[in-house]
């Protein structure tokens, strides 16, 4: 986020109204937004009547609810043409590997596979067959599991149904039912974990990065299984929430 001082508190109020319009179901009333954003309703229709008049939003007059307007598709699909998901995550995923000390990548996913953008090599050598623009498989790798863990029901069952599930090392799980328990933790604690799943000896912690029920992609951390302890895990998750944590806020 750029640094320094902000100007223009009711362009700050009405981002607060389009954050709170966007948080909830579509179609808000005006008394739903006062609550929601603490403001008087005065000055909160006030703001919302300068956003009609712009057409970001408009008011269905039976049911006296707001909702977003036409002109913010162009902002959003203009947003999405300049959007870097590797140019925005960098300086978080390279303090990460400055402070695991550990090799960090950064992928999305494609075709039901995770494509590389980034790998931040660790200070420390170890052989990692990772490279920009390579492929991983999503049900044993970090990154893959925890972008399994953030579709629903349905696609989930057509992940599944698509793919056929082979082990890459004697530690891959290629139980559907096994799968679907992993999922289920990893929503649960925000973080997926790849024990020696996709790499024999390779450990990796990974999250995905996610905002407005977007996901945007997913990084994880690689460490030999040599280098780790309980102890070095438990640091690298708090590292790795951290910068999930630290990126989305950007987004």
């Amino acid at each position: 986020m750029a640094e320094g001082k902000t100007y223009g508190t009711v362009l700050i109020k009405a981002k607060h109204i389009l954050d709170y319009m966007m948080s909830v179901d579509s179609g808000v009333t005006l008394k739903d937004i006062s609550e929601g954003v603490h403001s008087p309703k005065s000055t909160t229709l006030k703001i919302l009547t300068t956003l009609s008049d712009q057409n970001m939003i408009w008011r269905n007059e039976e049911s006296k609810k707001y909702y977003f307007g036409t002109e913010l598709i162009g902002y959003g699909q203009r947003a999405m043409a300049d959007f870097d998901i590797s140019r925005i995550s960098l300086p978080y995923l390279t303090k990460l590997r400055d402070e695991t000390a550990e090799t960090v990548h950064l992928g999305v996913e494609q075709n039901n596979k995770v494509i590389y953008l980034q790998k931040l090599e660790s200070p420390q050598s170890v052989n990692l067959k990772s490279r920009i623009g390579g492929k991983l498989n999503l049900y044993c790798s970090a990154m893959g599991k925890a972008l399994l863990a953030d579709k629903t029901p349905s696609e989930l069952d057509e992940y599944f149904s698509e793919v056929t599930l082979k082990a890459s090392t004697q530690y891959t799980v290629t139980s559907i039912s096994r799968l679907y328990e992993q999922i289920e933790d990893i929503r649960e604690r925000g973080y997926s974990i790849d024990d020696k799943e996709n790499q024999e000896e390779v450990i990796c912690v990974g999250a995905t990065l996610r905002k407005h029920n977007k996901v945007f992609g997913a990084f994880s951390v690689s460490t030999p299984e040599y280098r780790i302890d309980s102890d070095k895990l438990g640091k690298i998750i708090d590292y790795v929430l951290e910068t999930k944590e630290s990126i989305e806020k950007e987004l």
